[in-house]
């Protein structure tokens, strides 16, 4: 027999938030599952529990998103959850399937099925929204901790060479003297340059994930750092070395190696 999608749609449609969560969708058929999933996604409601089977074959998945962290993903995954809908992350799948998923995709892909791709937006956005509400107070809106380093005029240039880094702003107290605000990747970080470096300076030491730790790490030596430790793989998952700029801050890099 050959359900009538529409009308299970207008069936639920129909029927009142208490009534549509009184409902055992761990009951439902597949397709069934899918308009339930849809009507209470639209309507931004929140079950109390909700029953996550791995993913279906016959489901036809799509991404939503992707992440440079698995907590950061499975937040994600959970909060889509919450709201009714179907929702993966890349782990969730048989093994060669998920790295397939990381290649084609990169970093951590979250998918959900193509029917609920419009919600799934709509709720990720929202929290986002939300998130940056929260952290107006946090000038950029991101990084209530970072580092604050002081060099020369050339360790402007290194940073943005080494790591890709995206410069914010600067303000100027002289010609050769700037306070610069640099963005990398999810985290930015205080630059205090000046030539001479201030009197006061003293060198630091921070810790910055990257991409591929070889290729910055060449970078780093290219653009006038000295090797504290070459690179290498370490017992806690990552793949870490160490470089001194041209006053001596010291930049430990790293890649996580880890599932």
């Amino acid at each position: 027999m050959k359900l009538d999608i529409d009308g299970i749609r207008r069936q639920y449609a129909d029927l009142s938030d208490e009534a549509l969560l009184e409902i055992d969708r761990v009951d439902l058929v597949e397709a069934a599952r899918r308009c339930y999933d849809e009507e209470v996604a639209r309507r931004q409601l929140k079950r109390a529990s909700v029953e996550h089977a791995a993913p279906l074959d016959e489901e036809e998945l799509t991404v939503v998103g992707t992440y440079n962290s698995m907590d950061s993903a499975r937040t994600a995954r959970d909060v889509l959850r919450d709201a009714g809908l179907r929702a993966y992350v890349a782990n969730e799948f048989p093994e060669d399937e998920a790295g397939t998923l990381r290649k084609a995709f990169g970093d951590m892909p979250l998918l959900v099925p193509v029917s609920m791709l419009d919600a799934a937006h709509e709720i990720i956005d929202a929290q986002s929204e939300g998130k940056a509400i929260e952290t107006g107070y946090i000038r950029h809106g991101v990084g209530a901790v970072r580092a604050y380093l002081y060099g020369g005029l050339d360790l402007l240039e290194f940073v943005l060479e080494v790591f890709g880094g995206l410069e914010l702003e600067r303000h100027e107290f002289s010609a050769t003297a700037f306070h610069v605000e640099i963005m990398i990747g999810d985290s930015v970080i205080a630059l205090e340059v000046s030539d001479p470096p201030h009197a006061s300076a003293t060198p630091g030491s921070v810790y910055v994930y990257v991409p591929d730790v070889d290729e910055a790490y060449a970078r780093a030596l290219e653009s006038g750092g000295t090797s504290v430790a070459k690179p290498a793989d370490k017992p806690y998952d990552e793949r870490s070395a160490g470089v001194k700029d041209g006053f001596g801050n010291t930049w430990w890099m790293a890649t996580y190696t880890g599932v």
